[in-house]
C-alpha cells in the first residue's frame, strides 16, 4: 500500500488533529492578542523601558510552547498512537475490521497493545532516548572514514538528517511493537513477547536497517523543511504588513512586528502538526515495515547497542523485568 493509500485511507485521524489544533490555534490568537494589547500599553507607558517588552515576548513563546506540549501530551497522544495502529494494521493486512470507526479501533489497539496511553508514552520517551544515542554511535562509526575527500560533510548532513527523523523512528518502532502482537494474537502463540521485548528487537532491526531507512528520512526532512519554511514567508509577510499598517508609530509597528513572527511560527507549527507529522509518520512506518521484513534481530548487535547505549539497556533491563514476573506468576 502506498504512503498516498494510507494517507487517504486514515483520513479520520487527520481530521482529528486538525479540529484539536484549530481550537488551539484560536486560543494561542486570543492569547496573543491579550499580549499585543498590553505590549502597546506598556510601550505607551514606558517608551524607555524595553526590557518589559522582551519579557512579555519570552513570557508568550513558551506560555504558547507550554500548552501546546500539554495538549500533545494529554489530548492527542492516543489520537498519535492510534493513528499508528492503524497504519499497521492497513500495512499487515490492507484493512482494519468493520463495525467500528478507525479512531475507535485505534485506541482499543493502544489499550490492547501498552494497557494504557501512559505505558505507550513511557516506552515511546525511552525507545527515542535510546534510538538518539544509538545514531549518534552510528555517526561516530562513520567519523572513521573522514580520511575520505567530502566524506566529512556527507557525514554532517546524514547526522543532521537522523536528528530532524528521530521523532518519527521512534514511532515506527512502536508500529513494530503492535505488528508483533497482532501476528502473535493470530497465530494464537501462548508465548506473547512483551511490549519491552518487542520494543528491544525493533530497536536491534533499526541498527540493522537504518542505512536503507535513511533514503526515507532525507526525503522527509527535506519535506519538513521546504513546507515550514514555505509556510513561514506566506504568513510572515502578510501578519508584519498589517502590522506597519495599523500605525505609524515606528515603536508600536515594531512590537507588531514581533508578534507577527510570533503568530507566523504558531502558525506554522500548527500546520507542521497537524499535516506534516502524520505524513513523515506513516512514511517512516512504510519504510520501516518493509525494510525489516523477515529480517531477525541480530544478537551480535543487540550486544553492542547494550554498551553504547544507557536507554537501551533500560529497555532491555524491562525485558528482564517481564521475563522475571512471567516466570513467577506460572
Amino acid at each position: 500500500m502506498s504512503i498516498l493509500q494510507l494517507i487517504k485511507r486514515t483520513i479520520p485521524f487527520f481530521i482529528s488533529r486538525i479540529l484539536v489544533y484549530l481550537i488551539f490555534g484560536a486560543i494561542s490568537l486570543i492569547f496573543l492578542g491579550l499580549m499585543l494589547g498590553l505590549g502597546i500599553l506598556l510601550f505607551r507607558w514606558f517608551e524607555f523601558a524595553s526590557g518589559f517588552f522582551i519579557f512579555l515576548m519570552i513570557g508568550t513563546f513558551f506560555g504558547v510552547l507550554g500548552l501546546l506540549r500539554f495538549i500533545e501530551r494529554y489530548f492527542l497522544y492516543m489520537v498519535k498512537v492510534g493513528h499508528i495502529a492503524v497504519v499497521t494494521e492497513l500495512l499487515r493486512k490492507g484493512s482494519v475490521p468493520n463495525g467500528k470507526s478507525q479512531i475507535s479501533y485505534g485506541k482499543d489497539q493502544v489499550v490492547n497493545n501498552f494497557g494504557s496511553a501512559n505505558v505507550a508514552f513511557v516506552v515511546d520517551k525511552i525507545i527515542y532516548g535510546a534510538v538518539k544515542q544509538i545514531q549518534r554511535w552510528l555517526m561516530r562509526i562513520g567519523n572513521f572514514f573522514n580520511f575520505i575527500p567530502g566524506a566529512k560533510n556527507i557525514i554532517g548532513i546524514l547526522s543532521k538528517v537522523m536528528a530532524v527523523s528521530l521523532r518519527y523512528v521512534d514511532e515506527a518502532i512502536l508500529s513494530y511493537i503492535m505488528l508483533r502482537k497482532s501476528e502473535a494474537k493470530d497465530a494464537k502463540s501462548e508465548n506473547e513477547e512483551s511490549v519491552w521485548k518487542n520494543a528491544c528487537d525493533g530497536v536491534v532491526l533499526y541498527a540493522q536497517s537504518w542505512k536503507k531507512i535513511i533514503i526515507t528520512a532525507a526525503g522527509i526532512v527535506a519535506f519538513v523543511y521546504i513546507l515550514n519554511i514555505t509556510v513561514f514567508l506566506i504568513t510572515v509577510f502578510p501578519l508584519m504588513a498589517l502590522a506597519s499598517m495599523i500605525t505609524d508609530n515606528a515603536g508600536a509597528a515594531g512590537i507588531l512586528g514581533y508578534f507577527a513572527i510570533i503568530g507566523a511560527y504558531i502558525f506554522t507549527s500548527m500546520v507542521k502538526r497537524a499535516f506534516v507529522d502524520p505524513i513523515a509518520m506513516i512514511a517512516m512506518v512504510r519504510t520501516y515495515q518493509l525494510n525489516i521484513e523477515d529480517m531477525e534481530p541480530s544478537i551480535d548487535l543487540q550486544q553492542k547497542l547494550l554498551n553504547v547505549s544507557s536507554k537501551f539497556k533500560q529497555l532491555f533491563n524491562k525485558k528482564d523485568e517481564d521475563v522475571q514476573k512471567a516466570e513467577q506468576t506460572t
